[in-house]
């Protein structure tokens, strides 16, 4: 079995302003410059993963309009609408079973709408009823039951904010670059109590392509970035109750376990993670879920400056999904920025070992996939 390795990847937008620039034209630009960041021509590639969502797209079978612009003119095109990590998982797991040497994954951001209109529409598993509630609310909901739960404040939840905004100001491709401080958090405008919006992810726009290979063409090429050494993925049912349980985060446990096993190395063993928090309390347990920290500890660890830029285990260098938060290319977007923690490209030094943590959450929080993946530096 072919071990995989990222070889490249590109980016447009998200810091700059996109607009009346279409999905096809960024997701041209972004393949071009991720196929040459890896030393691969379009003919080499073998297969392409899109993953998106028509309703972000604005249209029906909306990934049929990318195959062009993402090289996939007649060759294997899948969709994954589970968000970057799970399209991560299956483009290995296509390379691992020697289906594939090369494979692109592809995903963008263009198309500007209402986001509760959307939330509010597929927030309902059926798209039935009229269910009222938006993702930022479930969001606010469960910092409620946290704070009644676990005694997290708001000037807490400011606190992991700042910490990530304080990454994002030294990240150039971050949408929110603004170093916003905890007071500033605090005095935003009042989104979804307690959560104010800096305590919420924004709605950035862009394109984001990631290149895998196999061992054998990283061997060939010279090209391997980081390698992809373990993979997790699971699904939980979908609730609106029980808030004690999705507290503990438990499909990003066991996604955790799943790829911890296959790497052979424990939370012990990583260096730094790039985790899809889209709220404070979002971060603050899944430090409890990845095995970080015992429960309720996980303030200790910004307080204590561990998961700060300059920590012994900084969390989210690229300032995370409260700096940049594509709903379409996000998981992608966090895989790349995980990739250069590796590469010494994102944060003061290179990590030997970083965890990527990502989830889907287009039905909100209480229906979610989580994918966990650990990267790792080395040559071929």
């Amino acid at each position: 079995m072919s071990r995989v390795a990222i070889a490249g990847h590109g980016t447009v937008g998200f810091a700059e302003d996109t607009k009346g620039r279409s999905d096809s034209e960024m997701v041209l630009e972004a393949s071009m410059a991720a196929l040459e960041s890896a030393d691969v021509s379009h003919e080499e590639v073998d297969a392409i993963i899109y993953t998106g969502q028509d309703a972000y797209d604005g249209s029906a079978i909306s990934d049929g309009q990318r195959v062009s612009a993402a090289g996939g003119y007649r060759k294997p095109f899948m969709r994954i609408q589970n968000g970057g990590g799970t399209a991560i998982h299956q483009a290995a797991a296509k390379i691992r079973s020697g289906k594939a040497d090369v494979v692109s994954i592809v995903a963008a951001d263009s198309v500007r709408a209402d986001p509760s209109a959307l939330s509010w529409t597929s927030h309902e598993a059926l798209y039935h009823r009229p269910f009222g509630q938006n993702h930022n609310q479930s969001l606010g909901l469960l910092a409620t039951a946290h704070q009644e739960e676990r005694g997290v404040t708001a000037e807490q939840f400011a606190q992991v904010a700042a910490k990530n905004y304080e990454a994002a100001a030294d990240n150039d491709v971050a949408h929110r670059q603004e170093a916003y401080s905890v007071d500033d958090v605090l005095d935003a405008e009042p989104a979804a109590s307690p959560l104010t919006e800096l305590m919420l992810r924004p709605n950035s726009f862009g394109a984001a392509v990631c290149v895998l290979v196999s061992e054998e063409v990283a061997e060939e090429k010279g090209n391997a970035r980081s390698w992809i050494t373990g993979t997790g993925l699971a699904t939980g049912k979908y609730w609106y109750r029980d808030m004690s349980d999705r507290l503990g985060q438990p499909t990003l446990a066991q996604a955790a376990d799943a790829a911890f096993d296959e790497s052979g190395v424990t939370i012990d063993d990583v260096d730094a993670a790039e985790l899809a928090a889209y709220s404070p309390t979002l971060e603050l347990t899944a430090y409890e879920a990845m095995g970080l920290c015992d429960e309720g500890e996980g303030i200790e660890l910004v307080e204590d400056g561990v998961t700060a830029p300059d920590g012994s285990f900084p969390v989210n260098l690229s300032g995370g999904p409260l700096a940049t938060s594509p709903p379409n290319s996000g998981g992608i977007y966090r895989a790349i920025a995980a990739s250069q923690v590796v590469e010494g490209d994102l944060g003061d030094d290179s990590a030997e070992r970083v965890l990527l943590a990502d989830n889907d959450m287009h039905l909100g929080e209480p229906g979610r996939t989580d994918a966990v993946v650990i990267l790792e530096g080395g040559a071929a």
